[in-house]
């Protein structure tokens, strides 16, 4: 009967020791903030639509070159490690760059490295749950969730962008935007940075990509960083929906009734009038 007895603790210990080694590999644990729920893969950035399609951490890089006054400046965005904050885990992304500093009245670009700790809940939103700004000049700023307001959010890229939602340190301004041949954009208005003055900096987002532009625009001049150093309110707008179908249905026949004397509006008319 011990032998029995025996067998059976020794049976239960296993399945105790397994389940040890198994809640470790594979934890099943959720946690609550601010009313969003984050699950064990809240540091799978990707799969929220406006971030970045690379599913391997070691992957994901974002570079944004200078236009205007920060030409021959830049900002690049890295994945930096994995970090536990209030029970959530964090993908820690490392930012390193220049930002402008007008107060002298010309822009001077200051090198700074930044770390931004995102968490994405089951929603596919993604947080901000700890920023740390670090310039080579001046006083570093670091912050938290814990020291938002109790009804303020911290959702910075939310996975279904809606105009005039709320985020942290901004709202969302616009959805399906068209920054030239790049539709679906949304942008994105931060206006109380703590690292920054009192102006804004808006943020545009192209789907499964990420950051693909931030705009600046101080001091009366158009200024910021983009993949293609390039100001997006300059880029290339798209035809219009006339010229669309006068691509795909005009041409010119070698023997339309074409003369001299027509011009081409009247000859458009009769052509449609038939």
């Amino acid at each position: 009967m011990w032998t029995w007895v025996v067998k059976g603790i020794r049976a239960f210990l296993s399945c105790v020791v397994l389940t040890v080694i198994l809640g470790a590999a594979f934890p099943c644990s959720s946690a609550e903030l601010g009313g969003y729920t984050f699950a064990d893969d809240s540091t799978r950035l990707y799969l929220n639509p406006y971030f970045s399609y690379h599913n391997r951490p070691g992957d994901f890089i974002t570079t944004l070159y200078g236009y205007g006054d920060f030409a021959g400046h830049e900002v690049i965005q890295s994945h930096h490690q994995y970090y536990e904050l209030g029970g959530i885990s964090c993908n820690v992304i490392l930012e390193r760059g220049y930002f402008p500093d007008f107060s002298s009245g010309t822009v001077e670009m200051i090198y700074y490295t930044a770390y931004h700790y995102y968490a994405k809940d089951v929603d596919d939103n993604i947080h901000l749950l700890m920023y740390a700004f670090y310039p080579i000049k001046g006083q570093g700023v670091s912050w938290s969730y814990e020291d938002l307001p109790e009804d303020a959010t911290t959702v910075k890229y939310p996975a279904d962008p809606q105009p005039g939602q709320e985020v942290v340190f901004g709202e969302v301004a616009a959805t399906g935007v068209s920054v030239g041949d790049i539709r679906g954009c949304t942008t994105i208005v931060f206006d109380s940075l703590p690292h920054a003055p009192a102006e804004s900096i808006t943020e545009y987002l192209a789907p499964g990509s990420g950051i693909l532009a931030s705009s600046f625009n101080w001091e009366g001049r158009i200024n910021g960083f983009a993949h293609d150093a390039s100001a997006p309110e300059y880029a290339k707008k798209e035809d219009s929906a006339w010229k669309e179908w006068w691509d795909d249905h005009c041409f010119i026949s070698a023997c339309s009734p074409w003369r001299e004397s027509d011009k081409p509006l009247d000859f458009l008319h009769r052509f449609l009038m038939k």
